[in-house]
């Protein structure tokens, strides 16, 4: 039972990352890295704990961390993959994201001024063909990093209050 209310919770969790998302860049305007992001990530540490902490209030006394580690675990992988496949859809419908990187990237080599036109340009394509697949890489590495941090905190301090 406790999988199948992880797995809510992680699709909860998701769906409102995402539509926090959604509503910062495009009810908002904001830029996609700005200060609304900690939102998302409070989501985001929010909905683990949840999922950790109604684990515990079922538990046995003698349940082990890894069972709590565990409730976190099936809560931030669905997450993960919600936004691992969100960042990639997103990506594609605003290709504007990835010009204006392409851009600024332009004028930062035109800048330094030991680039060539053709060797700017050829920058241009290398970062157009590795973009989706580095963002998608990033969004998957922060986010089983974070979520096991967080599970694993509150895991811990879980373990503890029950052991006072």
């Amino acid at each position: 039972m406790q999988k199948l209310l992880s797995l809510k919770k992680g699709l909860i969790t998701g769906l409102t990352m995402i539509a926090l998302a959604l509503f910062f860049f495009y009810g908002l305007k904001a830029p996609v890295e700005s200060k609304y992001q900690y939102a998302i990530y409070t989501a985001y540490a929010l909905g683990i704990v949840w999922s950790v902490w109604s684990f515990a209030t079922t538990a046995e006394p003698s349940t082990s961390f890894k069972e709590y580690f565990s409730a976190g675990f099936k809560t931030f992988i669905i997450v993960t993959l919600l936004m691992v496949i969100y960042t990639a859809v997103f990506y594609k419908l605003n290709p504007q994201i990835l010009e204006l990187k392409i851009s600024l990237n332009n004028e930062l080599a035109l800048k330094e001024g030991n680039h060539t036109p053709m060797e700017i340009e050829d920058n241009a394509k290398q970062m157009r063909s590795i973009f989706i697949p580095m963002m998608l890489a990033i969004t998957t590495f922060m986010y089983l990093f974070l979520g096991a941090l967080i599970s694993a905190v509150t895991a811990g301090v879980i373990i503890q209050l029950k052991n006072k």
